[in-house]
């Protein structure tokens, strides 16, 4: 029986190296175990030769909010402080939630910075939900409860925010809802960048980043001097 492995492999790598019709920075490397990459993610450690093709996306944005949050950033930390609840998960659920819109509404009904509906935010004695601390405060205290009933499991807590805590614990997983699956592991990823960028701010400098273009036209970013 023939192999198909070096047909996937040239599938695999023409769709990289031509990905740039999608706008989309893919990214080529080799990683510290010796497996060669093709991925529209770029690595988080330092490589010392990354071939990128594509739009670059644009990078991380430094912890402490964006123009859209920074306003906000006084009453997520005081409600952060309030439930202790790290501020950067409650502004990736915001980001994923509301994209930092107070006036917000969801198809389901759902409002404000942290779309509470109707029911829960009469359940937290919320009058405004369209008031961004009683909004904020309310989603806090919400998804607390939550971490609380689900043993600080983040997927399980994020889920039962966007299903329902009754659903959740009736499944003891996250449900198998298209929905609910994107919601959790955008916010979990989300998360994950706002730690790495946090990290990273108190983390020792590397050695500077050297750019260059090769005679393919492919744009090689490598920490290593003089390699082109």
């Amino acid at each position: 029986m023939k192999s198909f492995l070096p047909l996937l492999f040239s599938v695999a790598a023409f769709l990289v190296f031509e990905g740039n019709s999608f706008g989309q920075a893919l990214y080529s490397y080799v990683d510290e175990n010796g497996v060669q990459n093709f991925t529209n993610i770029p690595p988080v450690r330092p490589v010392s030769d990354l071939k990128v093709t594509g739009t670059l996306a644009p990078a991380v944005p430094p912890v402490g909010g964006t123009s859209k949050s920074e306003r906000f950033d006084p009453i997520i930390e005081k409600a952060a402080a309030d439930y202790k609840v790290d501020p950067h998960l409650i502004r990736s659920i915001i980001a994923q939630e509301s994209g930092f819109n107070p006036k917000a509404v969801s198809p389901k009904g759902a409002r404000g910075l942290m779309q509470l509906m109707p029911a829960t935010a009469a359940r937290l004695g919320i009058k405004n939900s369209f008031d961004p601390e009683q909004n904020i405060q309310g989603g806090v205290k919400h998804f607390k409860f939550l971490m609380d009933n689900f043993n600080n499991n983040l997927e399980l807590s994020l889920a039962a925010y966007n299903a329902g805590e009754n659903l959740v614990q009736r499944l003891g997983r996250v449900p198998a809802i298209r929905e609910t699956v994107d919601y959790v592991q955008s916010i979990t990823r989300l998360y994950g960048k706002k730690e790495i960028a946090s990290q990273a701010q108190d983390a020792p400098k590397h050695l500077p980043t050297f750019r260059f273009v090769d005679e393919s036209g492919i744009l090689h970013l490598t920490n290593i001097p003089g390699s082109h």
